[in-house]
């Protein structure tokens, strides 16, 4: 299973595991809000509150109903202040009335009164009229020549809390009937919220799955390209987060086997420069010492009186014994390079080792800006010393004729424990095409040497387990890396 797809189904169920309790305290708590609502309890408190009411209703109904009857052919004047009245005559016209009566509250009692005179006239005592019947009372009387119709209204307070119980008791029944739909109401849209949230969710783990899987899919890329060979790979880090790091680390180890691996190239190359070098100097040595006797023979042997012939001989022979002399040095000089320098490592003063050979060379204008802080470390220092005077004599040689010629050396280093060094002259240089060869043995543009000094360098450095480089520069610069060794 790919990283990516494990990332996706994390998210997702990350998302999908609260989703289910989640859904059950909601849908409890919707149930449990219904049954509030809907509780026994609360239906019989507002059905009892209901009867409360009505019942109240009906008393005051009668009592006022017997306050009418009483009320009944008296004179106006008798009538309370507080009650509302209309007389109306056998035509079932207005024979008089209260002041509030006078007006809309009067058409429409008349209309009502009207039309309850005939059922009065059959011998019915009183009526109770329906007109606005939620918020009075309001009875008609018969007299002996006409009817009388009294009104009051009924308590404010009353009537407010009577309807809020009539709404309560619509309501708990309207809750009953659309229960289920209001559940899935309320439900919906909470399932809804969630599948939002789940896209989302799997948007970002989308984002996420990519931004970490590009970076882990280079260093697959470039681990398999390190694999073939491709040593000079690096990654971009991309970012600061635990996938750059990552990819900082690679292209460090990157860089670090591509040092490991020119090393190891360098040290096969020198070990084999070296085995070519012992069997010249095995196959040039050899021949030398029978060369030499039987020159040497030739010279004593000659008894003639020829001065012409002995001068040519004598003369012949010294040539011999030069050029004899020169092969048993070239010889000398193959098999010190072919044997592999001892090292001795011991802790020493690099920077100390620089001025003593400035020193030296006195006649040479060497300009010294040493890193002071460098500490003592472990290194053979005689080695050093020979690579160090190897480069001032090339400068030597280099700067014969320049005017104004300087060397500078400069040495420093870095918690990481590595020591620099470097040696720049302003000399001509090294030609482009011949920098790549410059560290090859018995290779020189000089007239004369064997051209060994930088192949030795660079074996030096290498065992010491660093490197030596010419770098770009107005003259030669020759940048040597020391690993720094400090013994406890």
């Amino acid at each position: 299973m790919s990283l990516r797809l494990r990332i996706f189904i994390t998210f997702a169920l990350l998302a999908l595991l609260p989703a289910l309790p989640a859904t059950w305290a909601v849908r409890q708590l919707i149930h449990k809000s219904f049954e509030l609502g809907l509780s026994e309890d609360l239906r019989a408190g507002l059905d009892a509150g209901a009867e409360t009411a009505r019942r109240y209703l009906r008393e005051q109904t009668s009592a006022f109903r017997a306050e009418a009857e009483r009320l009944a052919d008296r004179d106006e004047a008798a009538f309370p202040d507080n009650l509302d009245w209309m007389r109306i005559d056998a035509r079932g016209e207005v024979a008089g009335a209260s002041a509030r009566m006078r007006g809309a509250l009067r058409d429409s009692l008349l209309a009502e009164a009207q039309a309850a005179m005939p059922r009065l006239r059959g011998g019915a005592q009183t009526a109770l009229l329906r007109t606005e019947s939620r918020k009075r009372i309001t009875c008609l009387v018969p007299e002996q020549s006409s009817a009388l119709v009294v009104s009051r209204p009924l308590d404010v307070e009353f009537l407010a809390e009577f309807g809020d119980i009539i709404e309560a008791q619509q309501l708990q029944a309207g809750l009953g009937l659309e229960k289920e739909r209001l559940s899935r109401g309320f439900l919906y849209p909470f399932l809804l919220v969630y599948l939002l949230i789940l896209l989302v969710s799997l948007v970002l783990a989308g984002l996420l799955s990519r931004r970490l899987t590009r970076g882990l899919d280079a260093l697959v890329a470039g681990t398999e390209r390190i694999g073939a060979g491709d040593w000079s790979l690096r990654l971009d880090p991309g970012g600061r987060d635990e996938v750059g790091r990552l990819t900082l680390a690679f292209n460090d180890m990157a860089a670090g086997l591509e040092t490991q691996q020119r090393r190891l190239l360098d040290l096969e190359k020198m070990a084999a420069w070296r085995e070519m070098a012992r069997g010249l100097a095995h196959e040039i040595k050899n021949p030398l010492t029978p060369i030499s006797l039987v020159v040497q023979e030739l010279r004593d042997r000659y008894r003639g009186e020829d001065e012409a012939y002995g001068s040519l001989l004598a003369e012949s022979g010294r040539i011999i014994d030069e050029e004899v002399e020169s092969l048993r040095r070239l010889s000398q000089e193959f098999s010190e390079f072919a044997r592999t320098p001892e090292m001795k490592k011991l802790p020493s003063d690099l920077n100390q080792l620089v001025r003593d050979l400035a020193h030296l060379y006195g006649s040479l204008p060497v300009k010294l800006d040493l890193d002071e802080t460098l500490p003592e470390f472990e290194f053979d220092a005689e080695q050093m010393r020979r690579v160090l005077s190897n480069l001032l004599e090339n400068s030597l040689a280099a700067l014969d004729g320049v005017p104004s010629a300087q060397i500078q050396v400069s040495t420093s280093w870095d918690e990481r424990g590595k020591v620099e060094l470097i040696f720049a002259d302003n000399g001509p240089g090294v030609p482009i095409e011949i920098r790549e060869r410059i560290f090859e043995p018995h290779f020189t543009t000089k007239g004369s040497g064997m051209g060994l000094g930088l192949a030795l360098a660079r074996s030096v450095l290498l065992l010491h387990g660093g490197e030596i480089g010419l770098e770009e520069g107005p003259g030669a610069r020759f940048r040597l890396c020391l690993p720094m060794e400090v013994k406890a």
